[in-house]
């Protein structure tokens, strides 16, 4: 008779030894007691340069000699797809002291944590032979953003469990069994997601807390790796949308509106020129409620229209829409307009370059109110908003 085969456990391992009992008054003082080994974990890992709460050691990227080593881990890998045994075992020794003494700071253990030897938390993870190289960073941060989202949940849910615990130690000396197991298995879904991400292995982690799981399997990598790329995707083209906005600014013109109203303003007053387009407002009517008889503006509302003639650079072609324009009163209330009209057309227009084409727009505002302000943004990439102030 064969026996079934076991499955393989994950190469990342923490256990944590139940504590039967713990000490009240080291329980009590446990932060202040905590303090020498975390300054000295914080000397070795240097300042957190991953997002994260302060005990977020899950995902948290270092920067100090830790960080040192984590990217000659990655050149390495890079260059001869292995890690050098020496960096792989200061990188896990050094990981295994920061989990034992983030697990004494909660309550996992009264046992202090000692820089070497034997401990109640005992992390190992085993030497990889191969680490694929370009899987290395990148591939392995996107595959790994579930995880993260789980991880930081874990461990914002933990500094309640562990508030709990410190009572409950404090009233009975006994850490509840049940709150012990859920700390500790959040630190072992932390640890194992740090060495996929780090490159301590390529095994995918499991979605699951218990200590015997296996590496993640197939279904919940791609599923992984599809959510990733998604995230990313959106992220990248966030940022696009924000640096276009951030990098884009106003080309701003006085006009006096009374003499733009009286035709009186020159074409040289009010032209703004931006490669490859350059822009004019040619005149106004306020109130138009008289000129433009086939609209009605609402009660206590009256129609105002300008002109805006934009000449277009050879080899160059521009689209019109309405949400191009906008016109903002006395007090600051933006309008959209009624009616936009590009050389008889209603818009969106694509005009071809090299042309030169009258902008009719027609808008409403409130009678009591007067016009403080004509916006208009060409539908391009990186253009400046043309803003005319009226005077």
């Amino acid at each position: 008779m064969v026996e079934a085969a076991l499955p393989a456990q994950y190469p990342v391992r923490l256990e944590v030894d139940y504590p039967e009992w713990q000490s009240r008054w080291k329980a009590l003082f446990r932060i202040f007691l905590a303090l020498p080994v975390l300054i000295f974990a914080a000397i070795l890992g240097g300042t957190d340069a991953g997002g994260g709460a302060t005990d977020d050691r899950g995902f948290a990227v270092v920067a100090g000699a830790a960080g040192a080593v984590v990217l000659a881990i990655w050149i390495t890998i890079i260059l001869r797809q292995n890690i050098p045994r020496w960096l792989f075992n200061f990188l896990v020794a050094l990981h295994r002291f920061e989990f034992r003494a983030l697990g004494y700071l909660a309550l996992l253990t009264d046992e202090y944590p000692p820089f070497e030897g034997d401990h109640t938390i005992r992390y190992e993870v085993d030497y990889p032979d191969r680490v694929s190289r370009w899987r290395v960073i990148i591939w392995k941060a996107i595959t790994s953003i579930p995880h993260f989202f789980i991880v930081l949940v874990l461990f914002l849910t933990v500094i309640v469990v562990v508030i709990i615990a410190w009572f409950a130690i404090l009233i009975s000396g006994r850490y509840p069994r049940g709150l012990h197991t859920y700390v500790s298995g959040s630190v072992r879904w932390g640890a194992r997601v740090q060495a996929y991400f780090l490159s301590l292995t390529d095994e995918f982690p499991p979605f699951s807390p218990a200590a015997d799981a296996g590496p993640g399997g197939r279904d919940s990598y791609v599923l992984s790796s599809v959510i990733g790329v998604g995230l990313t995707a959106v992220a990248i083209g966030g940022g696009i949308a924000l640096a276009v906005v951030a990098v884009t600014g106003e080309d701003t013109v006085a006009v006096s509106y009374q003499e733009l109203l009286a035709g009186q303003s020159t074409v040289d007053e009010t032209k703004v020129v931006q490669d490859p387009v350059v822009v004019s407002l040619t005149s106004g009517t306020d109130p138009a409620d008289d000129v433009i008889n086939f609209l009605d503006a609402k009660e206590d509302y009256r129609l105002v229209s300008y002109r805006l003639v934009v000449d277009i650079k050879e080899d160059r072609n521009l689209q019109f829409r309405e949400r191009d324009f906008r016109l903002k009163d006395s007090k600051g209330k933006k309008h959209e307009p009624l009616l936009v009209v590009v050389d008889g057309r209603i818009p969106p227009e694509t005009v071809k370059d090299g042309t030169s084409v009258n902008v009719d727009l027609v808008f409403e505002v409130p009678d009591d109110r007067e016009v403080a302000e004509l916006r208009y943004r060409p539908a391009r990439p990186f253009a400046d908003t043309v803003v005319y102030e009226f005077e």
